[in-house]
């Protein structure tokens, strides 16, 4: 066994807790289509947004990107149900994620429409509605992976 040359390779803790991040976030991704996520999209800004812009596939994508990391934010909170915390004492934890999406989301749709201070407040509260009910049914998926010990 002299001649015999081992390379093994090592992993870190940070790369183990990626790598499972990475598969728990694949798994949950397979719960929902991109589908599921345009027809949110469409149905939540569907008054707020004209045709011609819903339409966009420049609004579409980033807009399906914010809803997908809605998604994934909550699935990723819903580790702390297992804990005995409820989605409303999870979702107060990721407010500050939850404001960023919900800003960035307000900001791609500004950017392409016609900005009137009514119009304003009205999409504000539509991309608050939109990234919540994203944030809502991710954090119920995740849930229910923990519950079934799926994750």
């Amino acid at each position: 066994m002299r001649g015999v040359v081992r390379m093994d390779v090592i992993k870190t803790l940070a790369d183990k807790r990626r790598e499972k991040r990475w598969n728990f976030e694949r798994k949950l991704l397979q719960d929902i289509t991109l589908k599921d996520i345009e027809h949110q999209y469409k149905q939540t800004f569907a008054s707020s947004l004209s045709k011609q812009f819903i339409d966009s596939p420049m609004l579409v994508d980033p807009s399906l990107d914010i809803g997908i990391d809605a998604y994934l934010l909550g699935a990723g909170y819903s580790r702390f149900y297992q804990y005995g915390e409820n989605e409303q004492q999870a979702k107060s934890r990721a407010e500050d994620e939850l404001t960023d999406l919900s800003f960035d989301m307000f900001n791609l749709l500004m950017c392409w429409t016609e900005s009137g201070e009514h119009y304003g407040d009205q999409l504000g509260i539509a991309c608050d509605v939109y990234v919540d009910q994203l944030w809502q049914k991710g954090f119920q998926m995740g849930a229910k992976r923990y519950r079934m010990k799926l994750h």
